[in-house]
């Protein structure tokens, strides 16, 4: 007859793994790997669990892409409107507060943003969505401009300026310190947000 070991301890129950941390694991991937990686046995892997908790949360890994989109859609927006939250309206605040979010990288994620840019050219739609996020993104600079002064097309054409630049910033993987990004906003803020006669900046006062 077996003996129970009283000294045996228990087995430690361990806790269900929840959505978010499939989805930011699978944003992890995507990153790291690109859609390949994003797979359920990978996921699964790299969190050393089965595959079997992950059909608590999505009925397959086309869902779970289908929310990594979304997510990426959702939380990319919210940061951009972030900017605009300031009752004040001040537009070199705003535009100064959208530069440091691209500058400190804490918030906002060039390597998301750009992996999921590269899932976009095999998928349309996952263009599809980025096009419209984009437009958001510029819709957004454009009002930072209104709030610096100006109208219509000068307006427009200043915030696809900005955008278009910091997208190919990150496209052409330009490497320069947090320190000389910091050192050279004056300057774009300066060209951004001069007048077209060259003479005057509305509402920039001292940068």
């Amino acid at each position: 007859m077996d003996i129970p070991n009283k000294l045996a301890k228990p087995r430690k129950q361990r806790q269900p793994l929840g959505r978010q941390i499939w989805l930011d694991t699978a944003r992890r991937a995507l990153i790291e790997e690109g859609t390949a990686g994003v797979e359920i046995n990978k996921l699964a892997k790299r969190l050393k669990v089965t595959r079997g908790g992950f059909y608590w949360f999505f009925k397959n890994r086309a869902q779970l892409l289908e929310e990594l989109l979304a997510y990426w859609a959702q939380t990319s927006n919210d940061l951009f409107e972030q900017v605009l939250q300031s009752q004040e309206c001040d537009g070199l605040s705003e535009l100064q507060a959208l530069i440091r979010l691209w500058i400190d990288e804490s918030e906002y994620d060039p390597k998301w943003d750009g992996a999921v840019r590269d899932w976009a050219r095999t998928s349309p739609a996952v263009l599809k969505v980025v096009e419209s996020v984009d437009q958001k993104r510029i819709a957004i600079l454009e009002r930072i401009f209104v709030d610096l002064g100006f109208r219509g097309m000068d307006a427009q054409i200043r915030a696809r300026i900005t955008y278009y630049h910091q997208v190919g910033y990150y496209a052409l993987a330009i490497r320069e310190s947090r320190k000389r990004r910091l050192e050279l906003m004056p300057y774009y803020v300066r060209a951004l947000t001069s007048s077209v006669r060259g003479i005057e900046t509305p509402g920039t006062g001292a940068l």
